[in-house]
């Protein structure tokens, strides 16, 4: 079977619907968590991801949002927050509530398991790929392990197993301004990352009208030229 893998999407449905299009066709579509923050189109994102039954579980963002205390809340934009958590249906927030922080999963005879963070730190551990100790993977009782989190996406091989992250559906933050996803297919192990434009100046737009801070528009922005 062909799944999608997608995470930390933060309220962007202009490009959580532009990777949705490109998934089409997969049998099963993961996110990672984060599926709130940053960005102000909070239910529309929770209606996409019903309408095409996607499986979630919560980032930090998406607990925060909860009242989990979290260790570093730095990364929460206080403002966007704030909007959030007046803009979020009860019943959308229901659903954020009830989401677990890992997800087990078996596909065609894988094991595939899914944080947001890390097996280690569900919520708020980065493992970017340049991570030097990939070996503790080893140690994890599953083929598939996928990650969020970082905003950068990753393929990882570490003996039989794939760490895997799809990078960011929402705010990609590796200077390739599209939106990121992977598509795998779990009878051959074959991996790859998918990229998709998106109609970024929309979300510019909202977050301007807004009065979000403005660095949330630039980092959808920027390219490796600004590297």
């Amino acid at each position: 079977m062909k799944i999608g893998i997608i995470s930390d999407i933060h309220s962007n449905v202009y490009a959580l619907e532009s990777v949705l299009k490109r998934l089409k066709g997969v049998d099963l579509i993961l996110c990672a968590g984060d599926i709130t923050g940053y960005y102000p189109f909070v239910n529309e994102v929770f209606e996409s991801l019903e309408s095409h039954n996607v499986v979630f579980i919560k980032g930090n963002h998406d607990a925060h949002l909860c009242g989990v205390k979290l260790k570093d809340p730095r990364p929460i934009d206080s403002q966007s927050f704030e909007y959030t958590k007046n803009q979020i249906s009860n019943i959308n927030l229901d659903k954020l509530r009830n989401a677990p922080v890992q997800q087990e999963l078996s596909l065609d005879e894988l094991k595939v398991i899914m944080f947001h963070g890390s097996p280690w730190d569900n919520l708020e551990e980065y493992i970017y790929p340049d991570y030097r100790d990939f070996d503790k993977f080893k140690e994890i009782g599953a083929d598939v392990i996928i990650l969020g989190h970082t905003h950068y996406p990753m393929i990882k091989k570490i003996e039989k197993k794939l760490v895997i992250n799809p990078g960011s559906c929402g705010q990609p933050r590796d200077y390739d301004p599209r939106a990121s996803s992977v598509i795998m297919d779990t009878s051959t192990k074959e991996v790859r990352i998918e990229r998709v434009q998106y109609d970024i100046d929309r979300v510019c737009q909202a977050v301007k009208k807004l009065g979000f801070d403005n660095k949330l528009s630039e980092i959808l922005k920027r390219t490796r030229r600004e590297d």
